[in-house]
């Protein structure tokens, strides 16, 4: 392995490095660009720079690219299978090694990934040297937290504990039986990948176990040493205290024991003898793509044998069934809930009641219509021959001729000076015209309904400046609770973290209201360029409007 980095390699990634920097005129600090080809790969961004490389995402070169007009121009990668489907290119990480660092200790991490991969650390890939002396190693993604934001943000159970350290006590064992020793396995150097087991990073510390049997056991002290103050920071956290006591208690006994002998087996069960592992909580979850609720993906290669004759509903029937559907998708309500009442409302749960009432009527039809008949006539008789209340009174008033002379006025006022109405002093407090607000009503301004094509272009707004910040706590201010748009926004925003795409840029100054139903608000939004239009489903609760659902 240490005659794949050449002698001469350092001179000429100084030369190479040197005419870069000459020829953009900067200072030539990063190692590679987004969009260039480095080992076969292609530089998505940068997403971290220490002392030892600089780190980019990447994807593997040849992969079909889509750009999402809607995320400025994120490249969105994917490839196309045999049966026509696209699926997702896997990203990985590139690390460029800088010039300054050893070559041996370059390649005792390339080694050690190679020779122990069970061992927690990421997977190694690829290696290459540059035409420039570029030392590149290309190795698995691990995306989630790192076991240090864990003990900052939160107090750890006995059982997450437990998770966060076995596997890495294990691990070290391994890779020191492999001839390796890590010799700085702190919190920060611990993430956690997709499934919430924790992967050892920071790879800059290991170093191989010297042959000289003095220096091999001065190291491997060293390296239990840092793990041991790994197994203290965690234990920190942990909530009730003192339950690790025992293990780490272990651990520094181990540490001053003469003769040494390492201890990896004995802590390990000790920390099983303290608790059970239980999987890490409060790691962002797997959320898949949901389609709308009580909507069905087409059907392909179908073909009707027969002419189908659709079953006969009455009027009745199917007008009771979608309103009570539209109130059920309206309705803040969990997804499981929704679907449950909306199968509930299809099914026509008067039907029985109805037959039994038609069957009652039938056997006692004629006293029944006598009865109804009679019951109308004395009714007649009675609103003829007693005269309302305070009708004296109406029939002497001039109030009648006041109210049309009052409304005539007010709707000549409204056709004339309604521009000049418009043009006028708008409320500081609230924002409405106050020429329009009613005289005599207090809080009108307050109670005034927005525009919603003006909702509709402030909530894009805000949709778009969430993504900008990659924050999922922003998706509150401007999605519905429990709706499709959450969901699906939520999903968007992790993948965008990972260099996925944004959403759709709209062109907002095009906003037309489709219809309204009550609190809902269907509108629709021109799309940029020659594009489709979006329409938006709005829902205006006591937080004032929020999105629910986009049909892009």
């Amino acid at each position: 392995m240490n005659g794949g980095w050449k002698r001469g390699g350092r001179q000429r990634r100084g030369t190479a490095r040197a005419d870069a920097a000459a020829s953009v005129g900067g200072d030539g600090e990063s190692l590679a660009t987004t969009g260039s080809g480095v080992a076969g790969y292609r530089i998505l961004r940068r997403i971290g720079s220490g002392r030892r490389a600089e780190v980019f995402l990447a994807v593997a070169e040849g992969r079909q690219t889509n750009l999402d007009p809607g995320a400025g121009g994120t490249s969105v990668e994917s490839v196309a299978t045999a049966a026509g489907a696209v699926e997702a290119a896997p990203l990985v990480v590139v690390r460029i090694y800088r010039d300054e660092v050893d070559d041996r200790s370059v390649a005792c991490e390339i080694e050690a990934m190679h020779a122990a991969p069970e061992v927690g650390m990421p997977a190694l890939l690829d290696v290459s040297v540059g035409e420039d002396g570029a030392r590149v190693a290309v190795v698995e993604r691990i995306g989630g937290a790192t076991v240090a934001q864990l003990v900052h943000e939160r107090s750890l159970e006995p059982g997450e504990a437990v998770t966060l350290i076995a596997p890495i006590v294990s691990g070290l064992a391994r890779l020191a039986g492999a001839g390796y020793v890590h010799t700085r396995p702190m919190t920060t150097d611990v993430q956690l990948d997709a499934s919430g087991r924790p992967r050892l990073l920071g790879l800059g510390a290991l170093e191989r176990i010297p042959a000289d049997a003095a220096d091999a056991t001065a190291l491997r002290r060293d390296g239990l040493a840092a793990l041991t103050e790994y197994v203290e920071q965690v234990a920190a956290a942990v909530r009730p205290a003192g339950v690790f006591d025992g293990p780490i208690g272990l651990a520094k006994a181990g540490l001053d024991a003469r003769p040494f002998r390492p201890f990896e087996a004995d802590l390990e069960r000790a920390l099983f003898a303290a608790a059970s592992p239980a999987p890490v909580a409060g790691l962002p979850p797997v959320r898949e793509l949901r389609i709308p609720t009580r909507a069905l993906a087409p059907q392909t290669g179908w073909a009707p044998t027969q002419a189908e004759v659709p079953p006969a509903r009455s009027r009745w029937s199917g007008s009771h069934e979608s309103l009570a559907a539209g109130l059920l998708e309206l309705a803040e309500l969990p997804p499981p809930m929704l679907e449950k009442l909306a199968a509930e409302a299809d099914t026509d749960r008067l039907a029985s009641i109805r037959h039994r009432f038609a069957g009652w009527f039938a056997s006692r039809r004629r006293p029944v219509v006598v009865g109804v008949l009679l019951g109308a006539a004395a009714l007649v008789l009675l609103l003829t021959a007693v005269p309302s209340a305070g009708a004296g009174e109406r029939a002497g008033s001039d109030r009648p001729e006041v109210t049309s002379t009052a409304v005539a006025d007010a709707g000549a006022g409204s056709d004339s000076g309604g521009d000049a109405a418009g043009d006028g002093e708008r409320d500081e407090k609230t924002g409405t015209n106050a020429a329009a607000a009613p005289a005599g009503a207090a809080g009108g301004g307050e109670l005034a309904a927005e525009d919603p094509r003006s909702a509709a272009t402030a909530l894009l707004g805000v949709r778009a400046s969430c993504f900008d910040e990659l924050d999922p706590a922003c998706l509150a201010s401007y999605a519905q609770a429990g709706s499709p748009i959450e969901d699906a926004d939520w999903t968007r925003m992790l993948a965008a973290r990972d260099g996925g795409p944004g959403v759709r840029a709209l062109d907002t100054t095009h906003v037309e209201v489709v219809t309204e139903m009550g609190a809902a608000v269907l509108v629709r939004v021109a799309g940029v360029d020659d594009e489709e239009p979006a329409s938006l489903l709005m829902v205006r609760n006591e937080a004032g409007w929020r999105l629910r659902e986009i049909f892009d």
